[in-house]
C-alpha cells in the first residue's frame, strides 16, 4: 500500500493508534512524511497530546504542523465528533496541497472498522462501503489506512512492550458517544464472524456497483430498473441520489430515508415530488428525476405592463392585452382551461404528457372564458 518514493501527511493525535503508525513508518524506513496535529482544546489535558506529538517529531526530526482550535463548545450546535472530523480532515487537505503530498495516512485499526460497521448496521444507514475502507478519498485527496487490519489490543501490547508512550483520550470513556458504548461491549472473539459479515456485504455492494454503472448516467432513472429485490432497489436509489447531489440528506439523516423514498416512488402514483433543500426527487410517470426546485417554480402574471408578459403575447400574436393571464401553474388551471373544447387536464392525461414538460409549458388564456390562447408542447 505504501511507497517509499511517495510523500505522506500523517495525522498524529498522540493516541496509541497514531503513535503506533508513526513508529511503524519509521521502523519500516518511511521518512518522507510530515505530521499534522489538531489541538481542539476540548479537554483540559489536551496540551499533553500536543507536547507528546512535538516531542516525538523533534526526536526523529520529522516536520510537524499544529492547528490550535479556539471554540466555545457550549455553543457548538453540531455533533462534536462530526465537526471535529471535518476540521481535522480539512487541515490535512490544506497541508496535503502545501506539501504536494501523495496521500494522507490515518491510523484507523481493526476495532474502528468493526465499530463503524456496527454503527452503520444499528442506524440502518445505506452506505457506499460497510466499515472503513483501507483506501478512500476526501475532497479528491487520497486517504490510506495502513494499520486497518491490526487489532487495538495488539497495538497497545506492542507499544507497551517497546515502552513507547501514548495518551489515552479521557473522552473515550464517555458513554454519551455511540461509538464508546459499542467499544465497551465489543469482544475480540466475535471479530472473525463480523469481518466475514462485513466482507459479504461489501462484496454484494461491489456487485451492485458494477451493474449500476450501466444504469445511472444522468439525472434520470427509469423505474423499470427496480425489481422485487428490496436491497437492490435501496442501493440503486441510493446510488442515483448520491450521484445527483442528494448526498447531504443521505449522510446526515439518522434514519434510512431511502425506504421512505422508495415507498412513494414504487407506489401507483404517477407524480411524486419529494423536496429536500433546493432539490426535488420526482417520479414522473416511468422516470425518476432529480431536478432543481427552481425548475418547478410557478409564476402567474396579469400585469399588461410586465416586459415578459408583453414579450410572450407578441410571440404568440395575441393583440388583446386585457383580461389575460400568463402562467405555468398547470396544477391550478389544468381542470379549468379549455383546448379545442377539451379540458387541458384530459389532454395531458390522455397523451401522458410528462410532468416536467407540464411545468415548462406556459399557459396564456382569457381570464373570463378560460380558453387557452397559445400553442403548448404536447
Amino acid at each position: 500500500m505504501l511507497k517509499k518514493s511517495s510523500k505522506y501527511i500523517l495525522g498524529l493525535s498522540g493516541g496509541p493508534d497514531s503513535v503506533f503508525l508513526f513508529n511503524y513508518l519509521l521502523d519500516n524506513g518511511f521518512k518522507n512524511f510530515v505530521v499534522c496535529h489538531v489541538n481542539y482544546n476540548f479537554r483540559k489535558d489536551s496540551n499533553q497530546d500536543l507536547e507528546l506529538v512535538k516531542k516525538m517529531c523533534k526526536k526523529y526530526e520529522i516536520e510537524y504542523f499544529i492547528k490550535n482550535i479556539k471554540q466555545d463548545y457550549n455553543n457548538l450546535k453540531e455533533n462534536f465528533e462530526s465537526w471535529a472530523r471535518t476540521i481535522r480532515y480539512d487541515f490535512f487537505c490544506e497541508q496535503f496541497e502545501k506539501q504536494k503530498a501523495d496521500a494522507i495516512l490515518i491510523a484507523h485499526n481493526l476495532n474502528d472498522h468493526i465499530e463503524t460497521y456496527l454503527m452503520q448496521k444499528n442506524n440502518k444507514k445505506k452506505v457506499r462501503y460497510f466499515g472503513i475502507n483501507s483506501e478512500s478519498y476526501y475532497k479528491n485527496k487520497k486517504i490510506l489506512r495502513p494499520i486497518l487490519s491490526i487489532k487495538k489490543s495488539d497495538i497497545i501490547k506492542d507499544l507497551d512492550e517497546k515502552n513507547i508512550g501514548y495518551i489515552i483520550d479521557s473522552t473515550n470513556s464517555d458513554l454519551k458517544y455511540e461509538r464508546n458504548k459499542l467499544r465497551f461491549t465489543l469482544r475480540e472473539n466475535t471479530f472473525n464472524k463480523l469481518i466475514k459479515e462485513i466482507d459479504i456485504k461489501n462484496e454484494k455492494i461491489l456487485n451492485y456497483k458494477l451493474k449500476i454503472e450501466d444504469l445511472i448516467y444522468s439525472n434520470v432513472l427509469n423505474i423499470d430498473k427496480f425489481n422485487d429485490d428490496n436491497e437492490w432497489n435501496e442501493y440503486l436509489l441510493f446510488s442515483f441520489l448520491e450521484r445527483n447531489q442528494f448526498s447531504y440528506f443521505l449522510y446526515k439523516t439518522k434514519k434510512a430515508i431511502i425506504r421512505e423514498f422508495l415507498k412513494q416512488i414504487l407506489s401507483k402514483k404517477k407524480l411524486v415530488e419529494i423536496k429536500k433543500g433546493n432539490l426535488i426527487l420526482m417520479k414522473d410517470y416511468e422516470l425518476i428525476r432529480v431536478v432543481n426546485s427552481e425548475e418547478l417554480d410557478t409564476f402567474e402574471i396579469e400585469n399588461s405592463n410586465d416586459k415578459f408578459f408583453k414579450k410572450l403575447l407578441i410571440e404568440n400574436n395575441i393583440v388583446n392585452h386585457e383580461n389575460i393571464v400568463v402562467t405555468n401553474n398547470w396544477k391550478k388551471y389544468q381542470s379549468k382551461l379549455l383546448v379545442n373544447d377539451k379540458f387541458l387536464s384530459k389532454i395531458y392525461r390522455d397523451k401522458k404528457i410528462n410532468y416536467l414538460k407540464r411545468y415548462k409549458n406556459i399557459l396564456i388564456f382569457d381570464k373570463t372564458k378560460k380558453i387557452l390562447l397559445n400553442k403548448i408542447n404536447i
